[in-house]
């Protein structure tokens, strides 16, 4: 979003509000576009209106979230390595792990085949980087 396109800060809010549908969501972007349209809305910005949305509508717990997504992470047949190592950091910035924890769980997403190419080396990757770097 542009957010100089816009005439004022209640153009900005009602733009954003335009796009929650469904459900819960729904219903309070039907109450907050009325507030605002009246003028009785207490979000003065478009800062304070995500914040608010991001509160209530948000994961209350990202670390617990990322855990979870990051130990269901496999790669799958017909997954490019990029794609698996993309998805692998996406998650891990809210995990809060170390690069060992890091490096276990990278592991264990990996297929069978690629694991016996890697074990069949002379020497075994030692870090999150060098698995990265084999893979």
């Amino acid at each position: 979003m542009q957010a100089d396109t816009f005439v004022d800060k209640r153009m900005k809010i009602l733009y954003a509000l335009s796009f929650m549908h469904g459900g819960m969501a729904q219903v309070c972007a039907v109450n907050k576009t009325m507030a605002v349209i009246t003028g009785t809305s207490q979000m003065q910005t478009l800062d304070i209106f995500l914040e608010n949305v991001e509160k209530t509508f948000g994961d209350p717990d990202r670390a617990c979230t990322a855990h979870a997504q990051l130990h269901e992470l496999k790669m799958t047949p017909g997954t490019m390595a990029e794609d698996y190592m993309a998805r692998f950091k996406m998650i891990t910035g809210s995990t809060g792990f170390n690069d060992a924890v890091l490096k276990d769980i990278y592991v264990r997403g990996l297929p069978n085949s690629i694991l016996q190419n890697i074990f069949a080396q002379v020497t075994l990757a030692n870090s999150l980087k060098a698995w990265k770097m084999v893979i």
